[in-house]
């Protein structure tokens, strides 16, 4: 779940065993990485960072550098930042230790928590806000939503707008009661964590809290392709949290069961909901204080509730 974007995240690798650095620059071109180098040697290794203006970071193993070259170099080269990679380090948390040098700290620490659930989704409208409304409102739960989001449509249930910096706070203390993030888009969960964006900084927040994922897709082609780079970029994730996927604006037409056939095949064995295009549903959801006209008993209510249903908290 590491995202190398703008800056990019500048690595050098100074590894002897040649199989373990092949399993590395793979494990790190899923993530996004940068490899800017491979030292073949440490004399190399010193010409280069000699040769190096910009703010690098070093993976090595301590067959490759022995402890007083690595002092010389920790002493040169103030803005060099170094990982050992040991036996003990695994993929994940390599992971962890090159997102924590790629951002500041967080000042709270996150935790996944089963009571809550973050709902996000292709970019193109395809109805994020409207289902995180419904479902809100069918699990009696609060929303926190975005200032750096656009406009969302009113819902009855309690909507709490903040800032992305102030997520992380915001999750730190939730309570007992069920929470729904209004999470955003996106197409790849591996590019969040190190970009510095606020789009990316509320993703990658949500991520790592969220004890259920659930991803919205609008029915059309568009819809289809992102849903097919998501699906395969969400399969690279280390031990991300359980995860539902929605078709949204389902016809029943030709055209509706090409594309509900496309939806199945790409999600696989995922738990999936397809919900009918209603406009009622929206025109309802922005009538907000006429709270016998929220839940009709339609279709799309009913998925709405296998969805709420599917959820634990």
């Amino acid at each position: 779940m590491l995202e190398i974007g703008e800056p990019r995240l500048n690595l050098i690798t100074a590894i002897s065993n040649s199989d373990q650095e092949e399993k590395i620059a793979a494990l790190l071109h899923t993530q996004g990485c940068n490899i800017i180098y491979r030292a073949l040697n440490i004399d190399l290794l010193t010409a280069f960072l000699a040769s190096n203006n910009s703010k690098v970071n070093l993976l090595y193993t301590q067959d490759f550098i022995n402890s007083a070259k690595l002092k010389e170099l920790s002493t040169s080269y103030a803005g060099l930042r170094m990982i050992q990679l040991t036996e003990e380090l695994n993929s994940q948390e390599l992971l962890k230790q090159l997102a924590q040098i790629s951002r500041p700290p967080l000042l709270h620490q996150l935790t996944r928590v089963n009571n809550l659930v973050a709902v996000l989704g292709t970019p193109g409208s395809p109805g994020i806000s409207t289902i995180t409304n419904h479902l809100a409102v069918f699990k009696s739960a609060q929303i926190i939503a975005a200032e750096h989001h656009n406009l969302r449509p009113q819902s009855r249930a309690k909507v709490e707008t903040i800032l992305a910096s102030e997520l992380d706070k915001k999750l730190s203390v939730l309570g007992s009661g069920f929470t729904i993030i209004d999470a955003g888009s996106s197409v790849a969960l591996t590019k969040t964590i190190s970009d510095r964006r606020m789009n990316a900084l509320w993703l990658s927040h949500s991520l790592a809290s969220a004890g259920n994922l659930i991803y919205v897709l609008k029915a059309n082609d568009n819809g289809i392709s992102y849903l097919a780079k998501f699906v395969s970029d969400f399969k690279k994730l280390l031990n991300p949290p359980p995860i539902l996927f929605v078709l949204n604006q389902q016809r029943f037409d030709r055209r509706g069961q090409s594309i509900q056939s496309k939806f199945l095949e790409f999600v696989g064995n995922y738990p999936s909901f397809q919900i009918p295009q209603d406009h009622r549903s929206i025109h309802f959801q922005a009538d907000a204080a006429r709270s016998n006209h929220f839940w009709r008993s339609t279709t799309f209510d009913k998925q709405i509730q296998k969805i709420g249903n599917q959820l634990t908290g």
